[in-house]
């Protein structure tokens, strides 16, 4: 099953790069996303809103070559305070808003409470999805940006 959830992802991955839409990308920037789709590791970054900070620097980085395992690192603006976490993760297609979307769940094998979800935008992107898996509504930006 964790080999088919891989295969999906990979092919999730190529038919966003391939999906014929001009990025007017220069040719350097072209082979630098070829050579990212082939990293064991995917890492994504962003500052997440926060009710009571600045907000929250969240680091994620997705493992795709094998056991789907995952580091997340939240640090709290203003307060100092960072929290690592790791584990694995499973892909799941379609949500409740979106029945073609790509979702990244975090912790699947955990309590309700310590699950996170992201949708797959596109190759470089990830949005963070509320615990039923549908889009956070309002003008904050719920985005991680892919960096490695």
């Amino acid at each position: 099953m964790k080999h088919l959830s891989l295969l999906l992802l990979s092919t999730a991955f190529i038919a966003c790069q391939h999906s014929g839409k001009s990025t007017g990308m220069a040719d350097s920037t072209a082979n630098n996303d070829m050579n990212v789709d082939t990293a064991a590791w995917a890492t994504y970054s962003g500052t997440l809103p926060c009710a009571d900070c600045e907000g929250i620097v969240t680091e994620l980085s997705l493992e795709r070559k094998q056991d789907h395992h995952f580091n997340l690192k939240e640090t709290y603006l203003g307060k100092n305070l960072t929290f690592p976490s790791e584990g694995i993760y499973n892909i799941v297609h379609g949500s409740p808003a979106d029945p073609g979307a790509t979702v990244i769940q975090l912790n699947p094998d955990k309590d309700r409470n310590l699950q996170r979800f992201f949708q797959q935008i596109d190759n470089r992107e990830l949005k963070l999805l509320d615990a039923n898996q549908k889009t956070i509504e309002g003008n904050r930006n719920y985005s991680l940006k892919r960096v490695i």
